[in-house]
């Protein structure tokens, strides 16, 4: 059941033009980025500025596609009844959401393999000189950022009422987490006693995933001097065995934690029909 919803939402989803146009337009700024980044003649530094500009690429788009790909989707099923119908069959809960949610994260997966793989294809037919696990620790990252807003999305789609309210929360979810959240831990540091700081800090990076992402690919890229000596400590608890599996705890949260609540409200939906 759970692989029949899966292909069926795989489907629907492949045939809307804008998720093409999205990935286009991620292949395109990966191409530019990966080609120009490796050229002496752009002022870039390399590496560092390279994995910097593909960081924030990630960073910036893929949370955004993620969050108006399940919103918009799931709240125009419900708002057209389909999801609703659907669920008059003796079909489990948790099959619906998890079916969707493979569904969804499998053509989203389909975007970002094909962004690489065009920019990868570009700089071997350009001989352009790149670490080819670099892109690949990229590619991973961008994978798992992509499932984490996805289950995000899941619950606002079913949160929302019509498909302009799902957008306009996915908008805001975006702008939070991707915009704000940096200002707003900026903020609380300078307020509170300094000692405190950088315990602030370290829970900060959990509690966004957007900031989990970020921080841990750093880490996994060896480029932790850019956080500088303050948070030398930090880096190296963070490097170390149990920061690694605090980074996988939380992931694995931000995955599952999305999914039993999105569960839970159509249950609850459901019930008041």
């Amino acid at each position: 059941m759970i692989i029949n919803l899966a292909r069926q939402q795989f489907t629907l989803i492949l045939r809307s033009k804008w998720l093409i146009t999205f990935g286009l337009l991620f292949a395109f700024l990966a191409i530019f980025i990966s080609y120009f980044g490796n050229s002496g003649e752009s002022g870039y530094l390399g590496f560092n500025r390279m994995t910097a500009s593909l960081l924030n690429l990630n960073l910036l788009l893929i949370p955004l596609i993620s969050l108006l790909v399940g919103g918009l989707f799931l709240s125009g099923e419900k708002e057209d009844r389909g999801l609703m119908l659907m669920l008059t069959y003796p079909v489990p809960i948790y099959s619906v959401v998890i079916g969707k949610y493979i569904g969804l994260l499998t053509a989203l997966w389909s975007v970002v393999t094909f962004g690489y793989g065009a920019a990868l294809l570009m700089m071997y037919v350009a001989a352009v000189d790149v670490s080819l696990l670099i892109i690949l620790k990229f590619y991973l990252f961008s994978l798992l950022l992509a499932a984490i807003f996805l289950a995000i999305s899941m619950l606002v789609g079913l949160l929302a009422k019509t498909r302009f309210q799902a957008l306009g929360s996915s908008l805001i979810v975006w702008a939070f987490t991707v915009l704000f959240f940096e200002f707003l831990v900026m903020g609380i540091s300078l307020i509170i006693p300094k000692q405190y700081v950088l315990s602030m800090l370290s829970i900060s990076i959990f509690i966004n995933p957007v900031e989990l992402v970020r921080v841990w690919s750093i880490l996994s890229l060896d480029g932790s001097a850019i956080f500088g000596p303050s948070l030398y400590d930090l880096t190296i608890w963070a490097s170390g065995f149990q920061g690694q599996v605090l980074f996988i705890a939380s992931s694995l949260l931000w995955l599952a934690v999305p999914l039993l609540a999105s569960s839970f409200v159509l249950k609850r939906r459901i019930g008041n029909e």
